[in-house]
């Protein structure tokens, strides 16, 4: 036995002095910071879905059209359907954020809610929402106060008469 762990030390003494003698030319350590900021992504028609898979929205997407710089946003509710304007502010808001922080080629988000109908070209428009890359430095959704007050405030809104009547209380 102590006979093998002095082989063993000797082998391992000997290739560590041949590891020390191996030139390091192409070893150079590249400094990798930990938390380095993400490249802005370049959105086009290829990958305009998958910014829009990171979304949650509590409306149903019905379309999603890329026009350099142009993003347009449909989000479909059924006939009869109650509507919280609440949750179509905090939807635009979270679309809008998300758009800016993350490409830097678009440059306006134009959001609409449409009454689904049976004829594909007769759906109702009940709001339209839209916004220019203007607002430099967005806030995150949590870091907002009032999501409605500031949307409302901030981006022209648009709201149908007809959507009065389908706005839940």
């Amino acid at each position: 036995m102590p006979r093998q762990l002095l082989v063993a030390i000797v082998v391992s003494t000997f290739l560590a002095l041949m590891l020390s003698l191996v030139p390091r030319t192409g070893w150079e350590r590249t400094v990798v910071p930990t938390f380095k900021p993400s490249r802005p992504i370049q959105l086009s028609e290829r990958n305009v879905l998958d910014l829009f898979t990171l979304l949650t929205p509590h409306y149903k997407m019905k379309r999603i059209k890329w026009e350099n710089p142009s993003v347009y946003v449909d989000f479909a509710v059924k006939p009869g359907e109650k509507v919280n304007t609440s949750h179509v502010y905090h939807d635009f808001y979270q679309l809008t954020y998300e758009l800016f922080t993350r490409t830097d080629n678009v440059g306006h988000v134009y959001f609409r809610l449409l009454e689904e109908s049976d004829q594909p070209k007769e759906s109702k428009l009940l709001m339209a929402i839209q916004t220019t890359g203007t607002h430099s430095h967005p806030k995150p959704i949590a870091e907002l106060d009032d999501v409605d007050s500031y949307v409302t405030s901030t981006f022209p809104v648009r709201i149908e008469p007809y959507f009065y009547e389908r706005i839940s209380p």
